[in-house]
């Protein structure tokens, strides 16, 4: 029993280290890129432009808003 609430007690101190907060926000800024990404395809859809450049304007901005939304802990 000592061991395993010597473990719970370090895990629950232990903080965050920069691997594990640069794997959220990657994660975070390649969600909202991908949303982004969507968004763009139905608007060049709806208005007849060209899809390939207009799922990557909106990748790009979606990636951008996110990035800026995601704060730093």
């Amino acid at each position: 029993m000592y061991a395993k609430n010597f473990l719970n007690s370090i895990g629950e101190t232990k903080t965050k280290d920069s691997s594990t907060i640069l794997n959220e926000s990657t994660k975070g800024t390649m969600l909202g890129a991908s949303i982004g990404a969507g968004v763009g395809l139905f608007i060049g859809f709806s208005r007849k432009q060209n899809l390939l450049m207009s799922a990557f304007i909106g990748a790009i901005i979606g990636g951008g808003i996110s990035r800026v939304f995601i704060k730093k802990k």
